[in-house]
């Protein structure tokens, strides 16, 4: 059931903190890794280059574990939620759509069959119906769409370009200027290199929020985190460069409510859109 916030407290009311994690899952169920046609040692070791490593530790404690996080279990290399499912998806042209046939390099790593396909849309669905449930819920939300990348592992179009140790990724209906702005300040303070919409674009909105399907109020913003910001030469995280993160991702989350009041006392919301 949907929180009820009286009548006239709903723009000044806190919004809801959701913190999606698509990319970090560990798990490996047998129906899906059955495709897998290099060995596994190699299929585990690309996993690990490709997976947004250990993005779920960047979630504030105090949000952990209160239905704040949405964290997808699977291994993106098996199914990745956040690819289109169909031809209108661009990665599908290197063969990484949402049911992976090729890794970063181009290898070929599975067997994609429409059987295999009909099996990851299960994993696929569960997620986003998980995501939408979460809009049913909740009257206001804000939502940060958690990533990691490195250089490595960039489109090839994209490969040798300077890259900032944090991207921003805006959708223009759902990213208002002062959540740019606040996220932009508490990176920059913190140490971070800071970009927008650079490598990556976008932000993830849930399905439920683009068909209408609820009417909650959501904004979202990506966190695309570049891996030499908090891991070794290994790939491994550093505990204490996660520990920053986390608390500037918490310095970031707490301070929303008054940098949006702010903005609204300021005039900076735009009435057709909310935001």
């Amino acid at each position: 059931m949907k929180e009820n916030i009286p009548d006239g407290r709903f723009v000044s009311s806190p919004r809801f903190p959701v913190f999606h994690v698509p990319h970090d899952g560990r798990e490996f169920p047998a129906e899906l890794v059955s495709s897998v046609r290099i060995p596994w040692e190699e299929f585990l070791a690309y996993h690990e280059k490709m997976r947004d490593t250990d993005m779920r530790l960047v979630i504030p404690d105090s949000y952990s574990h209160n239905g704040s996080s949405c964290i997808f279990p699977v291994s993106r290399l098996l199914c990745d939620p956040e690819r289109f499912p169909g031809p209108e998806e661009p990665m599908e042209r290197y063969g990484m759509g949402f049911c992976y046939e090729k890794a970063y390099d181009g290898r070929v790593i599975k067997s994609v069959t429409e059987e295999l396909r009909e099996k990851t849309l299960r994993y696929y669905r569960a997620h986003h119906a998980r995501l939408d449930g979460i809009c049913e819920r909740h009257s206001r939300i804000l939502f940060f769409d958690l990533h990691s990348y490195s250089d490595e592992i960039l489109p090839p179009e994209r490969r040798g370009e300077s890259t900032p140790d944090l991207c921003i990724g805006t959708e223009e209906r759902f990213t208002p200027a002062w959540l740019k702005d606040l996220v932009r300040k508490h990176f920059l303070r913190a140490g971070f290199s800071v970009a927008e919409n650079t490598p990556y674009p976008g932000c993830l909105i849930p399905g439920a929020i683009l068909s209408g399907r609820t009417d909650c109020d959501l904004i979202g913003i990506m966190l695309e985190i570049h891996k030499r910001a908090y891991c070794d030469e290994s790939g491994k995280s550093i505990p204490e460069k996660l520990s920053l993160l986390r608390e500037t991702v918490r310095r970031t989350t707490e301070e929303c409510p008054a940098a949006e009041a702010a903005a609204r006392k300021s005039g900076g919301f735009r009435p057709e859109t909310g935001i």
